[in-house]
């Protein structure tokens, strides 16, 4: 997990900086039937990412598609959602938005 947050920093530190709350939303090529749709999240910037496009050692700390990792303002992740065994993310777009809310504004 540590080497997953220090690549996700590296590769969207200037993306995570530039708006105050970000959303990587990484799944497979393979997978996208089940992308989990984050158009209705607010006050976020939503980045969308095939695996397959990533570098190994990424490749490597992903157990799961499709996630949901939530970046702050100074890029340090503040949250993860993954899918189950049925290849989904099964929470509330409401759970993921009061995270959103709660990083946001107590910063």
């Amino acid at each position: 997990m540590k080497n997953l947050i220090i690549i996700i920093l590296i590769m969207f530190a200037s993306v995570a900086n530039a708006q105050d709350v970000t959303l990587l939303h990484i799944n497979a090529k393979w997978n996208k039937l089940n992308d989990y749709n984050l158009e209705r999240i607010r006050n976020a910037k939503v980045i969308m990412a095939n695996l397959e496009d990533q570098k190994p050692e990424l490749k490597a700390q992903i157990k799961a598609v499709p996630t949901i990792i939530i970046i702050d303002k100074d890029g340090r992740p503040k949250g993860q959602w993954q899918a189950d065994l049925s290849f989904k993310i099964t929470v509330p777009l409401e759970e993921i938005q009061g995270r959103v809310n709660t990083v946001l504004f107590n910063n």
